[in-house]
């Protein structure tokens, strides 16, 4: 398996980039699709964001036990998450249960691991990325994927999330076993919680 440093992975034309967008307008953009965007449409949205931490403060909370999914925005097409992640937290292997999801990381550098199904059943990781800050990543369907935060225990993640359709019930796998689990996860803060 291959290891990537990725510092930014998808980089929009700049004759499609018009103007940068502010965290708020693409809350807004989110709230008012009338349709569920592509991976690509969700990237271009991401490649045209101006952040800085000051954008984001008010959903940049942490928590000890996991990562942390704070909603921004959520429609019928659509969510937007900002998630926090202490080192060494991770998730599951999991697909996204038909939605399409693409991360943009704001803060650290992000672990991702692709999966693929084995003749036995069970999932094996076929390649890993590491993500720095700027660097877009999208998941189409049915990808499987775990993301990690490997970095040094002082070192946390912070990263963006678009999912469309909004996540419901997603599917789990292991490397060892071909057994697949339901997992839904709640919010942080902005719904929930976990």
């Amino acid at each position: 398996m291959q290891v990537r440093d990725t510092t930014i992975a998808y980089a929009a034309e700049p004759a499609a980039i018009t103007n940068e967008l502010t965290l708020d307008e693409l809350a807004d953009y989110i709230n008012n699709l009338k349709t569920v965007p592509t991976v690509e449409q969700v990237k271009q949205q991401f490649a045209s964001l101006s952040l800085r931490q000051r954008d984001y403060e008010s959903h940049r909370l942490f928590t000890d036990k996991k990562y942390a999914r704070n909603l921004i925005a959520r429609s019928e097409y659509a969510e937007l998450l900002m998630l926090c992640w202490h080192s060494g937290q991770r998730t599951p292997i999991h697909d996204h249960g038909g939605s399409i999801g693409v991360i943009l990381v704001c803060e650290g550098s992000l672990t991702e691991t692709m999966y693929e199904f084995a003749p036995e059943g069970h999932v094996r990781p076929y390649n890993t990325f590491r993500w720095n800050p700027g660097g877009i990543t999208g998941a189409d369907v049915p990808d499987i994927h775990q993301l990690l935060n490997l970095q040094p225990d002082d070192k946390d993640l912070v990263t963006l999330h678009c999912y469309a359709p909004p996540l419901s019930v997603l599917n789990t796998f292991s490397p060892v076993s071909s057994r697949r689990r339901k997992w839904r996860e709640g919010y942080v803060s902005g719904g929930a919680g976990i």
